[in-house]
């Protein structure tokens, strides 16, 4: 029996992971508006002159022809929409491209719809190779992939007893989803993050805004680090597992200085 659709279709795609297949062939994870998350072959595209290997690099935006297949499709054409290469090729903005890659693919569901998660990535990757506020920017991918995917976090209430919350310092619980108020906080024994008034305030408007209102936003150190653990807390306790990428976001944000890839390296 067959699935009846046809055998060769085209669709935008963002390179999300890539490895090496076989001498030649390059297996590529695909994140796409209409099947999500996709697996597809790129024949040869590792060999010089390929017509392929210059349009799948890591993080591309692309517009493909695809040859369906029962596990694994085949890549016949590849166009480059938007290489963005000021993102490839800046270690630190390479490293903030490959987490939010990462966070859209874990929420995405291998060959069903995901429009919403594709436009907010692409348009996230637009920002990211310009703006001067790239952490901002991944703190609010997240929150806002959150939001679309339907695991927002309870920011203006207390997330089990529903009253409104003091404006006051609270506590962050992942595993019950949100804020919780002095009463609630001692019930359970999940992990708790502390969350100043100072950093509920900026997750309320991280929450509520486009990233062009948010990206100007000076958010002091100790906020930052809270509103880091709250949001991978919670990212982490939504998608079942840590993001493997953070670690290397964390090491480079670590470097004195962080420019351009050394040698001309491509970024994958």
């Amino acid at each position: 029996m067959t699935s009846g659709r046809p055998n060769l279709f085209t669709t935008e795609a963002v390179v999300l992971r890539h490895s090496d297949l076989g001498e030649a062939d390059r297996l590529l994870w695909l994140l796409t508006p209409q099947r999500g998350v996709i697996r597809a072959t790129a024949r040869g595209a590792r060999k010089p002159g390929s017509k392929l290997g210059g349009h799948i690099d890591l993080l591309c935006y692309v517009k493909l022809s695809i040859r369906e297949g029962r596990e694994l499709h085949g890549i016949s054409q590849a166009d480059t929409i938007d290489a963005f290469r000021n993102v490839r090729t800046d270690l630190g903005r390479l490293s903030r491209g490959l987490n939010i890659g990462e966070l859209a693919e874990r929420v995405s569901v291998e060959d069903a719809p995901a429009p919403a998660v594709f436009r907010l990535l692409v348009n996230s990757l637009g920002w990211l190779a310009t703006t001067q506020n790239a952490d901002t920017l991944v703190r609010w991918f997240a929150l806002r992939l959150m939001t679309i995917t339907g695991f927002k976090p309870e920011l203006g209430a207390c997330v089990d007893c529903g009253n409104e919350l003091e404006p006051d310092d609270h506590v962050f619980s992942a595993e019950r989803g949100g804020l919780l108020c002095p009463s609630c906080r001692s019930q359970g024994s999940d992990a708790l993050h502390p969350a100043s008034l100072g950093t509920i305030k900026v997750l309320r408007h991280l929450a509520r805004s486009d990233f062009p209102a948010v990206e100007s936003l000076n958010i002091g150190a100790e906020e930052r680090r809270q509103i880091e653990r709250i949001l991978r807390s919670h990212t982490n306790f939504v998608i079942g597992r840590g993001v493997l990428s953070s670690a290397f976001l964390d090491e480079v944000r670590d470097w004195p200085e962080v420019g351009p890839v050394p040698g001309g390296i491509r970024a994958d």
